[in-house]
């Protein structure tokens, strides 16, 4: 059952990734090509053709593009891909360097479904306007895997974490220290976020978790394994285990106020509070789906602005 979902999957997210190819988005206007994209360190980036650009490029140029590129990975034995947002002013300066931002997308999603929400578009118009600083963001796969390593399968966390993160320190112009590093995500995408932050807390300083849907061990998928495995990987016991850790991290939670999930992440704020961690807070109107995660990527976006330049994240 678990491999016909897993094969579902993958042509729902091929499915997506065709639909962004050949047909108008009805979140935004239709637009030129997007054109393609030259990390400077490699091969030029596969994009993806037709896509609603956020801005019409042709060829380099300072307005912000975006594309498609995959990369094989080693830990997973296999080809992945991952959406890549370029800002203003990349290509008009070559020695420049950008911190980046990972978001990561739900259980039911994919690497498009930020995309979908808006966040380019809203990344473009604010870092254009210079309401925000200019950074890269990266979307990338997660399958329905949690973002975490597998008892006795798959280390999706390792692979994100590592893989991912120097595959883009090797392809664009990065800013390659966890100060300049922000990774966060919603529901599934959230708890991988908080959890990826604590594990790999010389990857990252900053997480934001946007509805994140954290599990205890009876209600976690199997492949957390036991209690000891998944308290190495559940949000909570890692800020318990590791208070330390915990207050290295710049961190913000919100969730719907109609999202049934609203008492665990409530009571995880509390638990950050008590170890010390002043994490950034926020309820919305909403629930736990798409309209309310598109209806805020503008707030999310401002806030992983704030806090790059708080930690000096542009050079």
């Amino acid at each position: 059952m678990r491999s016909r979902l897993r094969q579902l999957g993958l042509v729902v997210m091929a499915l997506a990734l065709g639909s962004l190819a050949i047909s108008r988005n009805p979140m935004r206007p239709q637009a030129a090509t997007v054109a393609p994209l030259d990390g400077g360190q490699g091969e030029p980036v596969a994009v993806v053709s037709q896509v609603p650009a956020l801005l019409p490029v042709s060829g380099p140029a300072p307005g912000p593009r975006f594309g498609a590129q995959s990369f094989t990975s080693r830990l997973l034995g296999r080809q992945v891909p991952y959406l890549v947002f370029l800002p203003p002013g990349y290509d008009n300066e070559p020695v420049r360097r950008y911190p980046v931002l990972y978001m990561l997308h739900g259980m039911g999603g994919s690497y498009t479904e930020w995309y979908g929400y808006g966040l380019f578009e809203a990344a473009a118009r604010l870092m254009t306007g210079k309401e925000i600083p200019p950074f890269i963001i990266v979307l990338p796969q997660g399958d329905f895997d949690y973002w975490v390593d597998h008892a006795g399968g798959l280390p999706w966390g390792r692979y994100t974490a590592e893989e991912v993160v120097t595959e883009v320190d090797g392809r664009f112009r990065t800013l390659a220290d966890r100060r300049s590093r922000a990774i966060g995500g919603h529901s599934m995408g959230g708890h991988g976020a908080l959890q990826l932050a604590m594990n790999y807390p010389e990857r990252f300083a900053i997480a934001g978790a946007h509805s994140p849907t954290l599990r205890a061990h009876g209600d976690a998928p199997e492949y957390f394994g036991d209690a000891a495995f998944h308290a190495a990987h559940d949000p909570a016991s890692l800020v318990r285990a590791h208070p330390e850790a915990a207050r290295r991290l710049t961190v913000y939670l919100d969730v719907g106020e109609a999202d049934g999930w609203l008492p665990v992440v409530a009571a995880f704020r509390d638990l950050l509070i008590e170890t010390g961690v002043n994490p950034t807070w926020q309820t919305f109107p909403g629930g736990h789906e798409s309209p309310y995660w598109a209806a805020n990527v503008e707030a999310y976006l401002r806030w992983y602005g704030q806090a790059f330049a708080e930690m000096g994240g542009e050079r």
